[in-house]
């Protein structure tokens, strides 16, 4: 065989090679951010396993999942998934639904994980837009009866419960999806449950009650890496009934403890925690100090839609008193023109 036949012979073997050391499937961790390398050889609802290069296999838990990317999925799944974690959920959206048509291959996981990322966006994006939140439950409950053993199945039986609790006369289901997740072997998934159980109490005016089941998550996570994200929701529960109960110092002290402790990773959490030391800030007569916590959450975690939808109509209403009646025109206007459907741009 010519030189050059046997070169482009070797060209080719080592292109297959290489692929063959790089197509490989990925877990993130939440507990360490730590990406695991290899092949997905096991999914239930509580865990994936996932066998590294070295032959060894490991098995994560759902809960402890921050990240997941399949062997041959399209590249333009990476830009939507950084677009959704960005808070852009509109171009997420359109995105995931642009691939979705026009996936063709047959790798059944990744035709799932578009379905579970399209509704996730979707209930992500109407928690500040009461007029989606319909359609989003709907695609959240559609993922739910086609995928019962897939490993999104627990989140987004939360996802499901929690914007079906958003409108009273979903909450007595909300209740019962959740009910139904208090009863997984998932540990942070089960907890998580109890916080958004002790929410539905504090909505319905049981602030003693919600307090007990925020007080037993936060008992109950202890150092399960799994349940961090359980733990400080839990803590900002808390905080909640302990505002709502006019103990508005101690509630400062919780979300200054979430704020601390917490990792940025747990945006949605620290925009909350700041929004509720504003509005203990507010109830103490402190205008300054309520802008500045509100003033956090637009600069830090303009990603996470209801807290921000509500710190910039606060936002609206304190920069004028402070002088700065530009800035207060500026927040309204971003309020409306980002979440036109938002409760907090009709006030």
């Amino acid at each position: 065989m010519k030189i050059g036949k046997w070169l482009a012979l070797l060209a080719i073997t080592f292109a297959l090679v290489n692929r063959s050391v790089s197509a490989d499937d990925r877990v993130t961790r939440k507990s360490d951010r730590a990406p695991i390398r290899g092949e997905l050889t096991a999914v239930t609802r509580s865990s994936v396993t996932i066998k590294l290069q070295n032959g060894q296999e490991e098995q994560i838990s759902v809960a402890n999942i921050a990240s997941i990317r399949f062997d041959g999925e399209p590249p333009t799944l990476s830009q939507a998934q950084s677009n959704e974690r960005s808070g852009a959920l509109d171009v997420a959206l359109e995105k995931y639904t642009q691939i979705e048509l026009e996936y063709t291959g047959d790798d059944r996981r990744i035709k799932t994980e578009l379905s579970f990322l399209i509704a996730r966006t979707k209930v992500l994006a109407a928690l500040a837009s009461p007029a989606d939140r319909e359609a989003a439950a709907k695609a959240m409950g559609d993922f739910r009866e086609n995928n019962g053993s897939n490993f999104r199945y627990y989140e987004a039986t939360l996802l499901h419960a929690e914007i079906l609790a958003q409108d009273a006369a979903g909450q007595a289901e909300a209740q019962q999806l959740l009910q139904e997740i208090q009863e997984c072997d998932v540990t942070g998934f089960r907890l998580q449950a109890g916080v958004q159980l002790g929410l539905l109490l504090l909505a319905g005016g049981d602030s003693q009650e919600a307090l007990i089941a925020f007080d037993k998550v936060i008992s109950e996570s202890g150092d399960d890496p799994s349940a961090t994200s359980a733990r400080y929701e839990g803590m900002l529960g808390r905080g909640m009934c302990l505002k709502s109960n006019g103990s508005t110092d101690e509630a400062i002290a919780v979300a200054e403890q979430i704020i601390d402790g917490a990792s940025e990773s747990e945006s949605r959490t620290l925009a909350r925690a700041w929004v509720m030391k504003g509005d203990c800030m507010r109830d103490k007569d402190m205008p300054k100090d309520a802008l500045f916590a509100y003033l956090f959450v637009d600069v830090l975690y303009p990603t996470v839609p209801a807290a921000h939808a509500e710190a910039l109509y606060h936002l609206s209403n304190l920069w004028g008193p402070a002088g700065y009646q530009n800035r207060a025109d500026e927040a309204r206007a971003t309020l409306t023109a980002k979440y036109p459907n938002s409760p907090w741009a009709s006030r």
